[in-house]
C-alpha cells in the first residue's frame, strides 16, 4: 500500500481510503488516516475529519460524525438532503462513472462526468458520504437512518440521494417503506440503478404517492427499451439529462443559478440541446433548487412537470 504524503487528501487517496472502510479493513484504514499530513486538532482540514471519522468507524456505539441528513437553509438547496459515496453506491452508473467507451473496471473509475467527485475537494462533504455509505451497510446503520428520519421536522422536502445512488432493491424498499411512513414529508431524487427499480415494480410493489423519482442520465441501462419500462412507473416524474454546453458557461458559473450572469444564454442552450436529442417536453435545470419555480417550488418534484425532460449542462 502506498504512503499518502500530500498536502491535502487527493481523488485517488480518497478513492482508496473509501475502499478500506467499505471493506471493513480497518488496517488500512488506519494506515491510510495516519499518513494524511497535518494535525487532527486543526479545525476543517482532511486530518482533522479523517481522524475523526476513524474514532467513529472504530466504535459505531459513538455518535455519529456527521448528521446524516444534511439540514434545509443552503440557498442553492433549501430542503433536508442525503447523500452517500458516488460510485461506490452505483451500481447503474455507466458513462458518468467510467467515462465514455470505456471499461467498467477500476482503472476507469471516477473517470466520468459525474459531477459529485468535484464536492470532495471539502473534506467534511466526503466524510459525511463515507459515514452513511457505511451506515447502509449494516441493520444497526439502517436503524439509525431510520431514526433521524424520523426526526425530521414534519412538512418537509427531502431530496434523497443528492450524491450515491440505491445500491439495490433492498435499499430501495428500505427507503420507499420510510417514506410511505411519513407522508407529510415530499421526497424528490435520482437514480440510474434502473434494473433494481424494474425488478420490484414487476414484484407488484406499490410505490409511495409522496415519492418523485428522477431517471438521470448516464445510466448503463439507457436504452429507449429500459426508458420505456421506468416510465410506466408511478412514481417516475421523468428524465433528468446530462447536455453537453459551452465550457464558458461552466466556468463562469452561469449554470449554478438562474440570476448568474449569463444564465439566460446558458438555459437556451441546454434547451437547444435537448430539443436536438428529441426531447419533445424539455425545461432547463438553473442549478438553484431554491431558484428553480416560482413560490419556492422545484422541477423535479413537481407534479407540474411530468413527463417533462430536465436537461442540466455538463460539469467539465
Amino acid at each position: 500500500m502506498k504512503t499518502l504524503a500530500l498536502p491535502k487528501l487527493s481523488t485517488p487517496g480518497k478513492l482508496e481510503l473509501a475502499r478500506a472502510a467499505l471493506t471493513n479493513n480497518l488496517p488500512a484504514l488506519s494506515k491510510l488516516i495516519a499518513a494524511i499530513p497535518g494535525s487532527p486538532d486543526k479545525v476543517n482540514t482532511t486530518k482533522y475529519f479523517a481522524t475523526r471519522f476513524l474514532a467513529w468507524f472504530e466504535d459505531q456505539d459513538r455518535p455519529n460524525v456527521f448528521s446524516i441528513f444534511g439540514e434545509s437553509g443552503n440557498k442553492k438547496l433549501p430542503f433536508y438532503a442525503f447523500s452517500s459515496l458516488p460510485g461506490f453506491d452505483c451500481p447503474g452508473a455507466g458513462a458518468c462513472l467510467f467515462g465514455e467507451g470505456n471499461k467498467r473496471d477500476n482503472d476507469n473509475f471516477a473517470t466520468g462526468w459525474c459531477y459529485s467527485f468535484k464536492g470532495w475537494r471539502y473534506p467534511a462533504a466526503f466524510f459525511r458520504q463515507l459515514q452513511n455509505s457505511v451506515l447502509m451497510r449494516s441493520a444497526a446503520g439502517r436503524l439509525a437512518i431510520q431514526h433521524a428520519f424520523n426526526e425530521i421536522p414534519e412538512n418537509k422536502v427531502l431530496r434523497l440521494y443528492v450524491d450515491g445512488d440505491f445500491s439495490g432493491r433492498h435499499n430501495i424498499v428500505f427507503w420507499m417503506e420510510l417514506i410511505r411512513s411519513r407522508p407529510d414529508v415530499q421526497v424528490y431524487g435520482y437514480s440510474k440503478s434502473w434494473h433494481a427499480f424494474i425488478a420490484l415494480n414487476e414484484s407488484g410493489y406499490v410505490w409511495p404517492a409522496n415519492y418523485k423519482l428522477n431517471l438521470s442520465s448516464g445510466s448503463k441501462y439507457n436504452s429507449a427499451a429500459w426508458l420505456e419500462k421506468m416510465n410506466k412507473l408511478s412514481c417516475v416524474r421523468g428524465s433528468f439529462v446530462a447536455v453537453p454546453v459551452a465550457r464558458k458557461h461552466i466556468t463562469s458559473k452561469a449554470y449554478q443559478d438562474k440570476d448568474n450572469e449569463g444564465s439566460k444564454e446558458y438555459r437556451k442552450e441546454v434547451l437547444e440541446a435537448l430539443k436536438e436529442a428529441g426531447h419533445e417536453k424539455r425545461f432547463a435545470c438553473p442549478g438553484n433548487c431554491g431558484n428553480c419555480l416560482p413560490n419556492g417550488q422545484h422541477a423535479c418534484g413537481s407534479d407540474k412537470l411530468d413527463g417533462v425532460t430536465i436537461g442540466i449542462g455538463v460539469h467539465n
